[in-house]
């Protein structure tokens, strides 16, 4: 059997890491760590689809099953071990919905998954302390839809110098930020209230930033720290495991989220 870090992959952006600038580090970070560990993937680029998650949870079972047909044997035919995705949605939907038209051909991985199968084989050097205290915010896709909640707490745990606090509500009890499942366009001032309660939650903690491992729950979620001006910061998974390869510059986690705020 082939080890991790020897499979070729297809990373599978999305489409909110792909087109929203307040969450494109997630994606860029996900491709540096990748090149910087010489993995062997590849994207499509402006030929990847939308997984289409959003059309199945509100109802649009017919061009769900369309699209997914699409995708499934558009990423079949690539002759890939493993596809990998940053997103909670995208992972639920290709792990999970895609069996409903047939299902892939590869291992279905969310980038926690593959970052902590990694550390576990000793391919990856999280050589530089990231002094920092985090919570983490469980998303509803990879958490109570698809039962994934130990990898990012296994891959936190391996950064030097992250000091971890749980909120009160995790796992399959934690509370939604309400950006995801079509909520946010539909129901935005919901979302922003919801949203401002996780924040809340994290403010417990004493935690200074708050991890996700969801660029739609990245999304939402600061909206509610900005709604309610909170000190508490937002950033991806792979921010932290960025700086901590040295891939990142080492100034504090927290100040790309901070200069985020400020753009229009």
């Amino acid at each position: 059997m082939k080890a991790y870090a020897d499979k070729k992959y297809l990373y599978y952006v999305g489409c909110t890491a792909s087109f929203d600038v307040n969450v494109k580090e997630v994606g860029i970070n996900t491709v540096n760590i990748l090149n910087a560990l010489g993995v062997d993937f590849g994207i499509l680029g402006n030929r990847e689809k939308c997984c289409g998650s959003v059309l199945l949870r509100i109802g649009e079972y017919g061009e769900f099953e369309r699209l997914a047909r699409d995708n499934v044997e558009a990423f079949n035919a690539l002759g890939v071990d493993a596809l990998v995705t940053s997103c909670a949605g995208c992972f639920r939907t290709l792990s999970v919905d895609y069996r409903k038209v047939g299902g892939l051909s590869m291992e279905v991985l969310h980038t926690s998954q593959l970052l902590a199968r990694l550390i576990g084989e000793g391919r990856i050097e999280l050589k530089h302390e990231v002094p920092v205290t985090v919570t983490y915010h469980d998303p509803c896709h990879m958490g109570r839809h698809s039962n994934v909640y130990d990898t990012p707490r296994q891959v936190l745990s391996a950064i030097p110098g992250v000091t971890f606090r749980e909120m009160d509500r995790v796992r399959e009890f934690s509370r939604c930020c309400g950006a995801g499942g079509g909520l946010k366009a539909g129901f935005p001032d919901v979302q922003n209230l919801m949203a401002q309660q996780r924040i809340r939650d994290a403010e417990k903690t004493g935690a200074s930033l708050l991890v996700s491992t969801c660029p739609f729950c990245y999304q939402g979620l600061q909206i509610g720290k900005n709604a309610i001006e909170s000190p508490v910061a937002v950033c991806d998974l792979t921010t932290l495991v960025a700086r901590s390869m040295g891939i990142l510059g080492q100034e504090h986690p927290e100040a790309g989220a901070r200069d985020k705020e400020k753009r229009p």
